[in-house]
């Protein structure tokens, strides 16, 4: 790409520049580690770092343009180009990099607190049974139909990533792109321009805290994605959790769901046990549809609703979306069941519930499937909102019999603090213990359970690695661990 086109392709933003207008540049970077030869490094502002204090490594390590948005850190005898907001530019020049054209694609995008990664894939997994193209841009996996690229680190990947995920899709002839939107993404533009078909909001309950000044700007940062619909799109609202006069779009463009009556699309009926639920989703013009599912849980009445309603907007056949449903097992780590505890007395769930709306929602589905006790195994995670800590440790001693607090992902944050945080909030009337070796706190709720119990370790999920400080990764994955201490004790309990 020649300095002419970036002019061209930036020309809006543009504060000054100076730098070889006739030169070609032939890769674009926010991470000083991937510079290569004739690289153009581009300073972005982030929760934690500041690009622009990496300037003069970026130029020791030969990039050849700075783009930049801070004057003062710029060094004005290093070609550079000065703009308005790098985090648009750095999206504008993905997209020509990858030379993106929104026109291929139709995008489905979902925001919420909870719920997201469920709905969008379901959604997917849907789409391609019916042999309707998708790749899915989630939290658990990066899909090209059924083929998974790899699992990435955000929940929403940076916009160079999702940029080259597009010129991947488009080679292979897919057009519906399902993506799965944080708060984070959007106020980092990592969706920046994207033209959503159909945009999802499934809760807005607290979270992230720590990165959003105020509730109030978590709330608006969600509802932005909606500004990002296309004319002909639509926006899915949950109306047990939304206040639709709040959102940014005209009444026609809006179709809600939820348990409320007054939905477009109305949930009713849910009965479940410990394998399946059944519910009725009864739509606007009175038709009723019967829904069999694996997953359970009032919560996930509402997610299948929402992906239900936005199937429909893609007008895919009900057989195709009720047989899809029916076969979906679920997302990894969402009140996932440990396989090798479905045919003995006691059952050990992992679900990523990591906010007290998630962690409530989960122990009270579990409360309806058990006829013994909840044992729950959790703990907070660092680098996040500390005021959610004690909420959760309430909901815990509320829903919960046997409680046992270990660490999560302290990441820079000291553990123990973490935990006194979340003991401000216990009841110290229940039964609860502390163990911070997650391991062990797993091993001894595992052994704690009896029949009719459910062993609950929240919090983490699908995810394989604990984060401790100083940015330490220790290979860590719940469901592996309890699988592997379940079989342990089965093995015992045979001799």
């Amino acid at each position: 790409m020649t300095g002419h086109e970036i002019i061209e392709i930036l020309k809006d933003l543009i504060i000054e520049y100076d730098f070889p207008l006739e030169k070609n540049y032939t890769f674009f970077t926010n991470n000083t580690n991937k510079i290569k030869p004739e690289s153009v490094f581009v300073c972005i502002k982030g929760a934690y770092f500041d690009g622009h204090d990496f300037v003069k490594t970026a130029i020791e390590f030969k990039a050849s343009l700075i783009i930049g948005e801070n004057p003062k850190k710029i060094p004005l005898s290093h070609p550079y180009i000065l703009v308005s907001d790098t985090k648009k530019a750095y999206a504008l020049l993905n997209y020509a990099y990858y030379n993106i054209n929104f026109d291929d694609f139709n995008f489905i995008g979902v925001t919420g607190t909870n719920g997201k990664t469920t709905v969008i894939s379901l959604i997917h997994y849907i789409l391609t049974q019916g042999e309707k193209n998708s790749s899915l841009i989630s939290t658990v996996g990066i899909k090209l139909n059924d083929e998974l690229l790899y699992e990435p680190y955000n929940t929403t990947p940076g916009v160079d990533e999702i940029a080259k995920i597009l010129s991947l899709s488009k080679e292979r002839s897919i057009k519906n792109i399902c993506l799965e939107v944080s708060s984070h993404a959007l106020d980092q533009k990592r969706v920046y321009k994207i033209p959503f078909s159909i945009a999802i909001l499934t809760n807005i309950t607290r979270d992230h805290l720590d990165y959003h000044k105020s509730f109030e700007e978590y709330k608006q940062i969600k509802f932005s994605l909606f500004k990002q619909l296309k004319k002909t799109g639509y926006g899915i609202i949950n109306l047990d959790c939304i206040n639709i006069k709040e959102v940014p779009l005209e009444k026609d463009k809006i179709i809600t769901y939820g348990f409320n009556e007054n939905s477009d699309y109305v949930i009713s009926n849910v009965e479940y046990n410990n394998a399946q639920m059944s519910f009725i989703i009864t739509e606007p013009d009175g038709t009723e549809n019967k829904i069999h599912t694996l997953l359970i849980g009032e919560y996930n009445a509402q997610n299948i609703t929402a992906a239900f309603i936005a199937l429909k907007v893609l007008n895919i056949d009900n057989e195709i979306i009720r047989h899809g449903l029916l076969t979906f097992n679920g997302v990894p780590g969402r009140f996932q069941l440990v396989e090798n505890t479905k045919d003995i007395e006691y059952k050990v769930y992992i679900d990523f519930a990591h906010t007290p709306d998630a962690l409530e929602k989960v122990l009270k589905s579990a409360r309806k499937i058990t006829k013994g006790r909840i044992i729950l195994v959790f703990g907070a995670g660092g680098a996040a909102d500390i005021g959610k800590r004690k909420i959760m440790g309430e909901i815990a001693s509320k829903y919960s019999d046997l409680i046992v607090i270990t660490d999560d992902d302290p990441k820079d944050d000291d553990p123990e603090e973490i935990i006194e945080h979340i003991l401000e909030g216990i009841d110290k009337e229940k039964t609860f213990i502390v163990i911070r070796n997650r391991k062990t706190a797993i091993k001894a709720a595992v052994s704690f359970a009896s029949r009719d119990d459910i062993v609950i370790i929240a919090g983490r999920g699908h995810e394989k690695f604990q984060l401790y400080e100083n940015g330490k990764k220790i290979p860590f994955n719940d469901y592996e661990i309890a699988y592997d201490i379940v079989q342990k004790f089965r093995k015992v309990l045979k001799r």
